[in-house]
């Protein structure tokens, strides 16, 4: 398949209109020349209606024209010049034609009166003087007529003869086209050689100096891709150095317990480095699945407004009953408060179960034995507050403004954890547009998290209840 070219595309599109102008000027030349020819051929029969009126007068006293006017009138030619000679009270004096009835009478010794009539072969023009006739109140009508055929036959050959040149002048016009655009497109040699004269890892906007104004649009969409491109970058080289860090510790932990295994084979030894292995490959499969979580957290760059409709008090209820085996092997009461249902947001519902599960986590890891975790649902006019808040000893208010950095830990905090749990809660709240709020449990102690989300127009009201799980 032939690759598409500017050059030929605005040929295409200029060679129609340029066809229509031709056709449209050889019309408006036809019609012009029509009209010129016309007047001069008007002026030619009245000239000959006023020719034939001074014949008369010199003839005066006869009633039939001389054989010398006949001649003249009646010369042969491929259009012969037809003329009527009419006294009003003795009929046809001399004619070589029968013009039809109903041609007005001229205003005697006036400007010669032109008509159009229909002839009995083919359409004539007339040309009418009148004057006072020998006999007392007598008037002479001279008329004049030709056919249409010479009018028409000038203006074609003016046409023909037009034509071909509007004709060249639009080929030049064209060629001067695609000379201009040819010239015109090596405006985008400065551009072209930019781009190719680019490293892999160069991704910093385009120089616009010299770019044309025309081109300024492409441009900046260029620029808007490699932006794009370079925030991917930097999420896959972010990727790498947080999987470098995390698994870092426990692979050379699986390490340590697979030499202390192999050094010492005796069952108890080998029991606890199994032990402590199953705890490690855990922990990095736990850490690689946020890791995971937490890059794709950071690819989301869309709002959340033209994402699907999610009902927060469904996903979260949905999710608590998930965990209530969880909690109450660790001895911790794990509960909802707020409405069954009816709490719409709009996003992502694998990113906002993915926040929902890290809050939850981070409380029961934090919550401690015989404590308690409350996942609360707040409906306000504009927002819905999803709150999850435990019983443990809580963070300083100093730190929360750093809550959220990735691999930050508070001081005290317990260090099986990766640090990442509230940066994913963060980032996707970013992603949605809503607001991360910290601070202090219903009794003062603790942490409570707290998600703002704009809220969403319900389909119908739910009335609003507590449950304990």
């Amino acid at each position: 398949m032939r690759s598409p070219s500017l050059r030929r595309r605005l040929l295409t599109i200029l060679v129609v209109p340029m066809a229509l102008a031709w056709l449209g000027s050889g019309a408006l030349i036809y019609v012009l020349a029509l009209h010129y020819a016309n007047i001069n051929y008007d002026r030619s029969l009245v000239d000959g209606a006023r020719a034939l009126e001074r014949m008369i007068r010199s003839e005066s006293g006869r009633e039939e024209l001389s054989p010398q006017v006949r001649i003249l009138m009646e010369y042969e030619s491929a259009e012969p010049t037809y003329y009527v000679v009419r006294s009003l009270k003795h009929g046809v004096l001399a004619s070589n034609i029968d013009l039809p009835a109903g041609i007005p009478l001229p205003v005697i010794d006036a400007t010669p009166r032109l008509d159009s009539v229909d002839g009995i072969r083919r359409p004539l023009r007339v040309a009418s003087l009148a004057l006072h006739g020998d006999d007392s109140g007598d008037t002479i009508v001279v008329s004049v007529a030709e056919t249409l055929a010479g009018r028409h036959a000038l203006a074609r050959e003016i046409l023909v003869g037009t034509l071909p040149i509007v004709l060249l002048l639009i080929a030049l016009v064209l060629v001067l086209v695609w000379v201009g655009v040819s010239r015109g497109l090596h405006l985008l040699d400065p551009l072209v050689e930019q781009l190719a004269q680019r490293r892999a890892r160069d991704l910093s906007p385009l120089d616009q100096r010299g770019v044309p104004i025309e081109i300024r649009p492409l441009t900046r969409t260029i620029d808007a891709l490699l932006a794009r491109l370079r925030e991917l970058l930097e999420l896959q080289e972010r990727f790498i150095a947080d999987a470098a860090h995390q698994l870092r510790t426990p692979l050379a932990g699986l390490r340590l317990q697979a030499e202390r295994a192999l050094g010492d084979p005796r069952p108890e030894s080998v029991r606890d480095a199994l032990v402590h292995v199953e705890r490690l490959s855990a922990g990095a499969g736990r850490a690689a699945g946020q890791l995971l979580a937490l890059a794709r957290a950071q690819a989301i760059n869309e709002s959340a407004s033209g994402a699907a409709r999610v009902d927060l008090a469904q996903l979260a209820r949905t999710y608590i009953a998930e965990r209530v085996p969880d909690a109450l092997a660790a001895q911790i009461d794990l509960g909802y408060e707020g409405p069954a249902h009816g709490a719409d947001v709009a996003g992502d519902p694998v990113m906002l179960r993915e926040a929902l599960v890290n809050l939850v986590d981070n409380a029961l890891n934090h919550a401690g034995e015989q404590g308690s975790v409350t996942v609360s649902l707040t409906c306000e006019l504009s927002t819905i507050a999803l709150g999850v808040e435990d019983s443990g000893p809580g963070v300083a208010a100093e730190w929360w403004p750093r809550l959220g950095e990735r691999f930050f830990r508070p001081p005290g905090s317990r260090r099986d954890g990766s640090g990442l749990g509230l940066a994913i809660v963060r980032r996707v709240a970013d992603s949605h547009g809503a607001a991360v709020v910290f601070g202090r449990g219903r009794d003062g102690g603790g942490l409570r998290v707290t998600l703002r989300f704009a809220a969403l127009a319900p389909d119908e009201p739910q009335p609003s209840r507590s449950s304990r799980v």
